[in-house]
């Protein structure tokens, strides 16, 4: 749009020598950690397997403090009673749980993580480097220009029957 046939913009850098060398700079070192904290978050994402080390540990934490718990609140003899299976039974579903609450919290903070992520890299990334001016134009130019829109106007008055 308004471009002439010698291209009637020229393309001028927005930042300057410094500034270019330390962007180009910053994103060396920024991509590194954005890979790592991406691979992090990927961890927690169904598939990823990052929950694992959480369950593993809140098994052994129930199987060691929990069950041993119960177990002595109801007493050595009641190792068959009803209530005392109900009560571990309790234990397992609270634990079970509270386990998929935890992990499905980590895996909604790990996909907006990502999210984040790829936003800050698109507004780092979609930052011009430079933008378009349009050239000036010669003497000459602007000359035929004004004198191609005078005629233009007493043409159009003089066809639309107004005087000059």
């Amino acid at each position: 749009m308004g471009a002439s046939k010698d291209g009637g913009y020229i393309k001028q850098t927005t930042v300057t020598p410094e500034q270019d060398a330390f962007l180009k700079q910053l994103m060396a070192q920024i991509n590194p950690n954005a890979q790592a904290a991406a691979s992090g978050y990927q961890q927690f994402l169904p598939g990823g397997g990052g929950g694992q080390a959480i369950t593993e540990q809140a098994n052994k934490n129930f199987q060691q403090n929990t069950i041993p718990s119960i177990l002595n609140a109801f007493g050595t003899g009641s190792k068959g009673s009803s209530s005392l299976n109900q009560a571990l039974a309790a234990g397992a579903s609270n634990l079970n749980t509270d386990l998929a609450s935890k992990l499905s919290e980590l895996q909604l903070q790990a996909s907006q993580g990502l999210g984040n992520l790829s936003t800050q890299q698109a507004q780092i990334g979609s930052t011009p480097m430079f933008a378009y001016q349009p050239k000036q134009k010669s003497f000459l130019q602007e000359l035929a220009l004004v004198g191609t829109k005078a005629g233009g106007d007493i043409l159009s008055g003089y066809l639309s029957g107004k005087k000059f």
